[in-house]
């Protein structure tokens, strides 16, 4: 017979309040217990995946499926934002470094293709040489204009 719970119920791991205990247990004898998201949705929860340290190693539920799936998406959006922040401070250095050495319209281009993209135009600039050498704007869904056998237009 396995052992009583402790009494969680009013705690809270995240969005999650623990209002009630579960019949269920799991196969190792953990409790189930039933949680209020701060959405209104219920879930089921074993015992041992509730917890505030976010250091573990252990996966902790903190949120119903939804806010899961919402928490999941806001952190890779948050993530592919930063990165693209890293590539246009990166891009905004090399040009930096190749003013005078390169005609000035590449330096009016936008910095990357996410740039590029949201300023409705077809190239950009990065300031790296590609894989085979060229120091050329870029297409956005091709690659450098030398490679593609295009003269670059300021040459």
């Amino acid at each position: 017979m396995p052992s009583k719970p402790r009494n969680r119920i009013g705690e809270n791991y995240g969005r999650l309040t623990v209002i009630r205990a579960s019949e269920r247990r799991t196969k190792s004898g953990n409790a189930y217990w039933w949680c209020l998201c701060s959405c209104g949705q219920k879930r089921e929860v074993a015992g041992d995946k509730l917890s505030t340290n976010t250091m573990r190693k252990k996966p902790v539920v903190t949120a119903c499926l939804v806010c899961s799936r919402e928490l999941q998406i806001e952190g890779v959006c948050a993530k592919n934002d930063r990165e693209e922040r890293q590539r246009r401070e990166q891009a905004k250095r090399q040009r930096a470094n190749l003013m005078g050495k390169v005609p000035e319209t590449w330096l009016k281009l936008p910095l990357t293709d996410a740039h590029a993209r949201e300023l409705g135009q077809v190239l950009f600039f990065r300031g790296t040489c590609c894989l085979r050498g060229h120091l050329a704007p870029y297409r956005i869904n091709g690659g450098c204009l030398a490679c593609a056998g295009q003269t670059p237009s300021a040459q």
